[in-house]
């Protein structure tokens, strides 16, 4: 027998004996946890980004008012107080181009009539997409592709490994929701129930006089809100500012760009806009100087809901 023909001999049995079996235990192994870990660990919990995203997409629930927006969002509304269909699906860390990837999955795949509530936030209309964890579960998913960017990578088609250096993150986040240590959670609300000191909050309001707070926006963003309010005119599109502390308008030398802005908005007739930002609230109603906490979270939203009551709802 030649060499060559003992080489591929070998290389036979090596495939039939060796690397094909692995490769099916390997298989038999993975599906199985692949399936725990993203049935019972990654969607087993109602506040996680990775659940938002993929309810999102996969879900249509015909009376659900959802909540749109960054950590002021997830930490700022408490869906129980405003009412029983609402769900907050808003994602720590994200800006607008993820606010829109939200809202276009609402308006162009649910046959829905109810409003839509947008926390907008004074720094403007810019990109932000937060954890990346948040999205390896649809990863596939060709409209998310654009949240990625350059930061996608090929492994993220691939089942289990996509996951790599995120399990911590994942159980974190699970144990966080089931055991609700510091934090309050109400669909998909997460909401810090812990308080400052006095002490320490004078020092967060030091800090953030030294800081100039800015309105921006990236045109092409702009324009894609505005084109989908124009394109959706059978629903109500509730722009909210949460509350802020005084001290971020110290020095804020272009809040009256914000301000212009969003009255552009609001002449629309299907758009509101709710602007609580600057409500003098105490500060043992905040966390920090751009987040309220527990009671301010139930203050702002039983605010919120007086305010609502003019908007259909289901």
């Amino acid at each position: 027998m030649s060499e060559q023909n003992l080489s591929i001999f070998n290389f036979k049995i090596f495939l039939i004996k060796i690397l094909i079996p692995v490769c099916a235990i390997l298989l038999i192994l993975v599906l199985p946890v692949t399936f725990l870990l993203e049935r019972k660990i990654i969607l087993g919990a109602n506040t996680t980004g990775a659940y938002k995203v993929n309810r999102i997409i996969t879900e249509n629930h015909l009376n659900e008012i959802p909540i749109f927006g960054s950590s002021r969002a997830e930490g700022g509304y408490i869906p129980e107080i405003l009412g029983k269909n609402y769900f907050n699906y808003g994602l720590s860390g994200t800006g607008s181009d993820v606010m829109l990837f939200f809202l276009k999955e609402e308006c162009s795949k649910k046959d829905k009539k109810t409003p839509i509530i947008l926390n907008f936030d004074l720094n403007g209309i810019k990109s932000g997409k937060g954890d990346v964890s948040n999205y390896l579960l649809n990863a596939n998913y060709p409209p998310l592709r654009n949240i990625f960017g350059e930061e996608y990578r090929f492994y993220y088609a691939i089942p289990i490994l996509k996951y790599y250096g995120k399990y911590e993150y994942y159980f974190k986040n699970y144990l966080n929701d089931k055991m609700h240590l510091t934090k309050y959670t109400n669909n998909g609300a997460v909401i810090e129930k812990n308080t400052i000191t006095p002490q320490k909050f004078t020092e967060l309001v030091h800090q953030r006089a030294a800081d100039t707070m800015t309105f921006s926006k990236v045109d092409s963003l702009a324009q894609a809100f505005k084109d989908i309010f124009s394109q959706n005119p059978q629903r109500n599109f509730v722009v909210v500012i949460a509350p802020y502390h005084k001290a971020c308008f110290n020095h804020f030398p272009n809040i009256s760009e914000a301000k212009a802005f969003l009255a552009e908005w609001d002449k629309m007739s299907h758009v509101k806009v709710f602007d609580f930002s600057q409500v003098n609230y105490p500060d043992s109603l905040f966390i920090n100087t751009s987040h309220i906490n527990y009671k301010g979270a139930a203050a702002f939203s039983k605010a919120l809901k007086d305010s609502l009551t003019n908007i259909t709802q289901p």
